[in-house]
């Protein structure tokens, strides 16, 4: 696929709306992400975006009180999936609080929209703890009893999950787990047997640094805690003198707030398991960097479903630097969200273009900084020509080139596809300025990279087929030739005699004969040989005129 680079240039506040969100609206959507998630999965495995005081959206209570911005199903909607919803008592019922505030919502408002979203994705789980808030008022029963009461009522009922342990999410799509913190673990998972981190007193602006680093070492040891018990860490905080909305995004004069600095460090690989994070004013980017985490609880086969890509565009916006920089992040980022897989990356700054030749999937950030992000899949990131041969070859090209970056990357890639069509390839072509500052990209051995004029040229073969090949030179250089079959007479593919080294693709083993149909001395390899001289016999280069091959495995 042809990709061209486009200059466009993202505001700051573009940028900390990464991590940081006060609007009413917000830049992801994943309202169906736990349907790509295996039914097996333990739900303390999960890595589960959250928000502190959930119901908190509007300023009833003024700043000190509002913790979000987002009403409960655009939170739902962009993937929140642990809820913090605090009940006061009053009459036999539930209004919902934020200590003293009454935030003008009821418990029968937040279950009718939690319901609604589960009808709507039957895939999804909800985890919701459930906190007795303020001071009781005109009640007969307790706190218990109407939380019952509720539990009970046929309209709810079926979408209350009603067990005490930590659960598969095959048992409970479609429904609501509580997180019990009223009646000691009676009416769902016992809040008092979570790992949990809430040291909420953020006592100044000049204390968030303190409050972030309980959240660090928290997310430190859910990722080396038990399997089976779920971990809970508060990124929120507040005082008079440190309201929540500072103590997430920062005073935007120097002072990083925790979302910002959460955003880093989970991008930047270190986290593999993050379990509840809940947060306050959430940004597209902090959401989607927790939601990656559960790319790796699939099977390195399986097919990247499009949440990935809204969060890949999401989580580059938190990258800076120059190119090499940002290709470290990028790479850092993709290998931990999704391991065990041919990753290839690129960072790009204006004025480039290329032709990306990918086995899977394929994302493009949008510009920002002038910068483009790109990561793609291969099926592999095996080449087979040499470096110097393939050097050699792209050089002769470059006369031969012109147009736009775009244009030159299209037309070397057709021609080297035709030289070479027993193995894939991605051309990147940058004009000047070049290096490191202004691009960096994936370089497994075997490419080329060669400047002409104001263009600079970055060849990667990749993927190369399953057979046998035979090379002119050792250490697998010079002029090469493809095998998927036995030849009983290597004249007729132009390569008597020629040999000095061979690569094996695949389960095959290949006999190789000094002269025509299989006769003279040969030798036998399953193995890639940098140096025939190195097998029974000796003095093997030049020397090779048959070859036989037999597949040893499955296709």
């Amino acid at each position: 696929m042809l990709v061209v680079g486009l200059v466009a240039i993202a505001s700051p506040a573009a940028a900390r709306g990464r991590y940081y969100n006060d609007s009413g609206s917000i830049q992801t959507h994943h309202p169906s992400w736990m349907s790509w998630v295996p039914d097996s999965t333990s739900l303390a495995a999960l890595s589960l975006p959250g928000t502190h005081d959930t119901m908190a959206y509007q300023s009833y209570g003024g700043s000190l009180t509002q913790t979000q911005s987002l009403d409960l199903r655009r939170q739902l909607d962009a993937g929140i999936r642990a809820l913090d919803i605090r009940c006061r008592h009053i009459a036999d019922s539930f209004t919902i609080h934020h200590g003293v505030v009454y935030l003008h919502v009821n418990f029968d408002d937040v279950l009718r929209t939690a319901i609604q979203f589960l009808n709507a994705n039957p895939s999804e789980t909800l985890v919701m703890r459930v906190k007795k808030e303020h001071t009781e008022e005109n009640v007969t029963r307790s706190f218990a009893a109407t939380f019952e009461a509720y539990r009970n009522n046929p309209a709810y009922r079926p979408y209350l999950w009603t067990g005490g342990h930590v659960p598969a999410l095959g048992e409970v799509r479609g429904k609501i787990v509580i997180l019990d913190d009223f009646g000691g673990g009676a009416y769902g998972i016992p809040w008092g047997g979570l790992d949990l981190q809430d040291a909420w007193t953020v006592s100044t602006i000049f204390d968030i640094d303190d409050k972030w680093s309980k959240v660090r070492a928290h997310l430190g040891r859910t990722n080396t805690g038990s399997p089976s018990t779920l971990f809970v860490n508060f990124l929120s905080g507040a005082s008079a003198l440190a309201h929540p909305f500072t103590v997430a995004g920062g005073d935007g004069m120097g002072i990083r707030g925790v979302n910002d600095f959460a955003i880093d460090h989970l991008v930047a690989g270190h986290v593999q398991r993050a379990g509840l994070l809940m947060m306050d004013f959430p940004g597209a980017g902090l959401i989607d960097a927790i939601l990656a985490l559960n790319f790796r609880l699939l099977s390195s086969t399986t097919w990247l479903p499009e949440d990935f890509s809204v969060i890949f565009r999401n989580t580059a916006h938190t990258i800076g630097g120059n190119a090499e920089e940002r290709w470290h992040g990028i790479r850092s980022f993709v290998h931990n969200a999704v391991p065990g897989r041919s990753w290839h990356i690129a960072a790009l700054k204006k004025s480039w273009g290329g032709w990306i030749n990918h086995q899977g999937n394929f994302y493009q950030s949008d510009a920002m900084d002038d910068y483009t992000h790109i990561a793609y899949l291969t099926r592999s990131v095996t080449s087979v020509v040499g470096r110097d041969f393939l050097s050699n070859y792209v050089r002769g090209q470059l006369g031969g080139l012109s147009g736009n970056a775009a244009n030159r990357a299209l037309t070397l890639h057709g021609r080297l596809s035709a030289r070479f069509p027993f193995q894939s390839w991605s051309v990147l072509v940058k004009q000047s300025p070049g290096g490191l500052s202004n691009w960096a990209y994936s370089d497994y051995g075997r490419g080329a990279h060669l400047s002409s004029g104001d263009y600079t040229y970055a060849v990667q073969g990749h993927s190369a087929s399953e057979g046998v090949y035979l090379h002119e030179h050792s250490g697998f250089e010079g002029n090469l030739v493809w095998l998927g079959g036995s030849v009983g007479d290597l004249r007729g593919v132009g390569f008597n005699d020629v040999l000095s080294s061979v690569t094996v693709l695949g389960p095959y083993q290949a006999t190789l004969c000094e002269h025509a149909n299989l006769s003279g001395r040969c030798f036998t390899t399953s193995q890639t040989v940098s140096d025939v001289n190195a097998m029974p016999g000796g003095a093997w280069h030049d020397k090779v005129s048959s070859v036989s091959m037999t597949r040893t495995g499955p296709r």
